[in-house]
């Protein structure tokens, strides 16, 4: 769609229900991290609208959609089990507001599936949203007191949301033949790149590597070597420019956590020493070596939902150990090992499930539209990256950045398999 394509289609007789769910994913991206609020708010009305429309023009489910639907069931009913049988908790109920995000994807994606039209207001402002997230990160590190990429929730979800943000619009650059389009999106992909590099997150770093590594490998036919080529060099000799002139308090990140993590595993647990596990790599390998001694005792059903921090505290400072570890946290700071620990070998075999699932259907499928798979195989990619250090699936903003573009990308490779007339 062009501008006046968009002019056309809201001024055309066209159903509500269908341009309403157009302007919000079109306004989805846009100020995403800027604005508190905006993308669980979203979210929200998407699925409001839902609750109504869903069911007025229903269609068949296809088979990867009713597999998908099962994997959420099954992944939601392991948050039910392990807070019925360990017993409800003050934390239970406070991550059920964010767990409901999971049972309310099954009338949003039905509402999503039925307007293929709407889809495009999502992937119009994709490199807006990259070109903002670059400003902000412009704004935070120079012209206010943070000194680093921040947005409103701070830099590891800023940082993470950027890698998507970059990688998309590169997508776009590399595959579209408007070069008036390409230059837009690859100005996008290089804002989004510095929101990344100015986050300072080590995580978002490492999944903007993998996903440059990745990306040449899903583009196919839709470019050539040149141009992938060409547009490599391009961001290369940006992002080189962007690290010289990144302040050092930010570049400095890599060696101080690659010192930390020496120090972490040259010293003994219990030494007097105990500054070397307040560290920001130091809290997290405690985390993760108390929460693998609670999995092992608790290897079904887990915890309960918010209960594992507590439940290493209690442990950590025991007589024996007096470790300040988890201090502030919600969380262990890994997907994996949190879900493990609160809904046991049920709710990580559903969270596998649901991550893997969607990456077996987007490789299988690319021949279909390989724009849209390759779009599904980052974001999976970048999801299963963030995770190792952060638990995406707790977060209000997180988790609705997970299910919109979960929910879009699914249901537009479905339609390019099952249905011929294009989007």
């Amino acid at each position: 769609m062009n501008l006046f394509q968009i002019k056309q289609y809201f001024l055309s007789k066209g159903a509500f229900s269908e341009k309403a769910l157009f302007v919000l994913l079109f306004l989805f991206p846009i100020l995403s991290l800027s604005v508190r609020h905006w993308l669980s708010g979203a979210y929200t009305l998407i699925v409001l609208l839902s609750l109504y429309y869903a069911w007025r023009t229903p269609k068949p489910l296809q088979r990867e959609e009713k597999i998908l639907f099962i994997i959420f069931g099954l992944y939601f009913f392991s948050i039910l089990l392990s807070s019925t049988v360990t017993g409800w908790s003050e934390y239970s109920y406070h991550r059920l507001g964010t767990e409901m995000k999971y049972l309310a994807f099954f009338p949003f994606y039905l509402y999503v599936r039925q307007h293929p039209v709407s889809w495009q207001g999502l992937i119009m402002t994709i490199p807006l949203g990259g070109i903002v997230m670059g400003l902000q990160a412009i704004h935070d590190t120079y012209f206010s007191s943070i000194g680093h990429a921040n947005g409103i929730y701070g830099p590891i979800i800023f940082g993470d949301l950027a890698v998507l943000l970059a990688i998309f619009p590169l997508i776009f650059a590399l595959t579209n033949r408007n070069k008036f389009w390409a230059a837009i999106n690859l100005l996008a992909a290089v804002m989004a790149m510095l929101a990344v590099i100015y986050s300072g997150s080590r995580n978002a770093w490492l999944a903007a590597i993998v996903s440059m590594i990745i990306l040449p490998f899903l583009m196919g036919t839709r470019t050539t070597f040149w141009r992938v080529s060409g547009g490599y060099v391009a961001i290369l000799a940006v992002t080189v420019v962007m690290i010289i002139y990144t302040p050092y308090s930010i570049t400095s990140r890599f060696g101080v956590a690659t010192n930390e993590f020496k120090s972490y595993f040259h010293h003994n647990f219990g030494a007097s020493d105990q500054q070397i596990y307040t560290t920001s790599v130091g809290d997290r390998l405690e985390m993760w070596r108390f929460a693998w001694v609670i999995i092992k005792d608790n290897p079904l059903i887990g915890l309960g939902p918010g209960n594992l921090p507590g439940k290493i505290n209690r442990i950590a400072n025991n007589d024996d150990v007096k470790l300040p570890v988890i201090r502030g946290y919600g969380h262990v700071h890994n997907a994996y090992f949190e879900i493990m620990g609160t809904q046991g070998i049920i709710g990580l075999s559903a969270l596998l499930l649901m991550l893997f699932y969607p990456l077996y259907v987007f490789v299988h499928n690319k021949r279909y539209d390989r724009r849209i798979a390759s779009l599904g195989i980052i974001f999976i990619s970048g999801f299963m990256i963030f995770s190792l250090t952060e638990v995406p699936f707790i977060h209000d903003n997180f988790s609705s950045i997970f299910l919109v573009f979960l929910g879009v990308f699914f249901a537009w490779i479905m339609h390019a398999k099952y249905s011929s007339r294009p989007v």
